[in-house]
């Protein structure tokens, strides 16, 4: 997956950065989603994330559900299996 990307290196908005509200592992989940998405948004499954943040997919879980409760980020498409996500707009 991270092949798919041109990477340069990461830039955490400071709303997230600052937001105490989110935990060091909601800040890196959010970061690598705004990381992959692209024109077809973000499409990582769970057992991605969880590799690349070395946690359990129910944590990711958890952090998706939160992220999108905040309205951080969004999901643009849900076949019950995959999804597709995307950042929220800050303005």
């Amino acid at each position: 997956m991270t092949n798919n990307r041109d990477f340069k290196g990461v830039w955490i908005p400071k709303e997230i950065w600052l937001n105490e509200k989110l935990t060091a592992l909601d800040k890196i989940i959010y970061t690598e989603i705004s990381s992959l998405d692209n024109e077809n948004h973000c499409t990582a499954s769970n057992e991605y994330l969880a590799q690349f943040c070395q946690c359990s997919e129910r944590k990711v879980s958890d952090t998706i559900k939160k992220l999108i409760s905040m309205n951080l980020i969004e999901v643009i498409d849900f076949d019950g299996r995959h999804r597709s996500m995307r950042l929220a707009d800050f303005s």
